[in-house]
């Protein structure tokens, strides 16, 4: 519970953030996002009952939507297309060290002060993000390049828009523990798809305007967030049904478990600094399909492995996963993000946010079910169900690499061209 409702607000206010900051700016719903996380994980570490901490991981996933989202908007606008990718690798690069440190740190922590500390550490972190934030973030990158006289709030449609996504978020996530035909997921999906289209159908008749009407139009947009999205789905196997593999089928110890996803996280950072820069040099979708391609191979060698692998096999695969992914992320936000008209950047980064927290939800939701499927109703072993699924998410993988096989746009290279003399 405490974690569906995270993901649903995190999924929900992608969109909205990057159309705010589009409107309005990024210095200030960027410094809100960051207040409103640091305040929720500070009343979350004084809690003693589930309720409120369920209630409280709402504006938590909100903080993270809005840090999440406008990080990579605002290295779209400071940095111009010919070094966008660089400046993007190297960005998802840090996101991804403090992503680990935080977890190991976490962890550390939480074994010897308990839970509450875990949120404790994150507390001064927030605070001196936000100093810095209010006094060193550059206005000539932050404020808004709407050429518009007066900007206004899309409330109606920024609370549709809100609802569709959690509502959607929340219905597959019940229905990987009630059944997908249950009363429950089933209202929750069909809400959600009566919600987007509503929105959709208000968006292009110019109702809501927290999106722009022609942003599925931007190039490497459809291409950019439906990759992510799918190699997302694919890739998070790793880390919900490897730990069962590792601990379980293996018989090693939660010890060899973090070592094994700290090597996978390190890697990630690796292939995300190091695509970033390639991409900038040799081509956005070739280097995002050459990640998806090693997250395809690593997922499907992973998956041949029996019950009793080499441990050499295990950590070889584990870093063909890492740097693939970590290259296929580097490469798709490059992608998505070099085309982009630089007022809308802030609404092009939320799609790639928003298909990443999605495709998480999913991948649980649905591996999660074929697993218990296969289980129950085809009498396979873990084992068995286990190297079925990795097969599946490398086909996936494969998929996500195929979409973005396409000539890209002349009109793009000669804005990168352009570009390059200026600088």
């Amino acid at each position: 519970m405490i974690i569906i409702f995270y993901h649903g607000a995190r999924s929900g206010f992608g969109f909205i953030a990057g159309g705010i900051a589009d409107k309005f700016g990024i210095k200030w719903p960027l410094s809100v996002g960051i207040a409103l996380y640091t305040t929720a994980v500070a009343i979350i570490s004084i809690q003693n009952s589930l309720t409120p901490i369920v209630a409280l991981r709402v504006p938590q996933g909100i903080g993270v939507a809005i840090l999440f989202t406008l990080a990579p908007a605002l290295i779209a606008r400071a940095f111009g297309p010919s070094r966008r990718g660089s400046a993007l690798g190297f960005t998802l690069a840090a996101m991804g060290a403090g992503t680990f440190t935080g977890a190991l740190g976490g962890g550390l922590l939480g074994e010897e002060f308990g839970w509450p500390a875990i949120f404790w550490m994150r507390i001064p972190i927030g605070i001196a993000l936000l100093i810095t934030t209010m006094i060193g973030l550059n206005q000539s990158y932050a404020k808004s390049v709407r050429i518009r006289v007066k900007q206004r709030f899309d409330l109606v449609g920024s609370t549709i828009l809100f609802a569709s996504l959690f509502t959607f978020v929340l219905g597959l996530s019940f229905a990987r523990v009630d059944g997908w035909i249950a009363p429950l997921p089933m209202t929750l999906l069909i809400t959600s798809g009566v919600l987007g289209l509503t929105f959709t159908k208000g968006n292009k008749a110019g109702n809501f305007t927290i999106l722009p009407s022609g942003l599925t139009n931007f190039p490497g947009f459809k291409s950019g967030a439906g990759s992510n999205f799918l190699v997302t789905v694919a890739s998070f196997v790793m880390w919900f049904l490897f730990p069962f593999y590792v601990t379980d089928v293996m018989g090693k110890s939660v010890l060899t478990l973090g070592a094994l996803l700290a090597l996978m996280a390190i890697m990630n950072l690796v292939g995300s600094a190091v695509a970033g820069y390639l991409a900038d040099r040799i081509g956005d979708r070739l280097i995002t399909l050459i990640g998806a391609m090693l997250t395809a191979v690593g997922l499907v060698v992973a998956g041949m492995q029996g019950s009793d692998p080499a441990m050499l096999f295990v950590i070889l695969t584990t870093m063909v996963i890492g740097v693939g992914f970590g290259a296929h992320q580097a490469a798709v936000y490059a992608l998505t993000l070099r085309g982009t008209p630089t007022e809308h950047a802030g609404s092009t980064a939320a799609g790639l946010t928003v298909s990443q927290t999605i495709g998480t939800v999913v991948s649980i939701a649905l591996m999660t079910s074929l697993l218990n499927w296969q289980q129950s109703i085809s009498g396979r072993t873990f084992v068995e169900a286990y190297q079925n699924l990795y097969l599946i998410a490398g086909g996936i993988a494969v998929l996500a690499g195929a979409i973005v096989i396409k000539k890209q746009p002349s009109g793009i290279n000669k804005r990168i061209n352009v570009d390059s003399k200026q600088e």
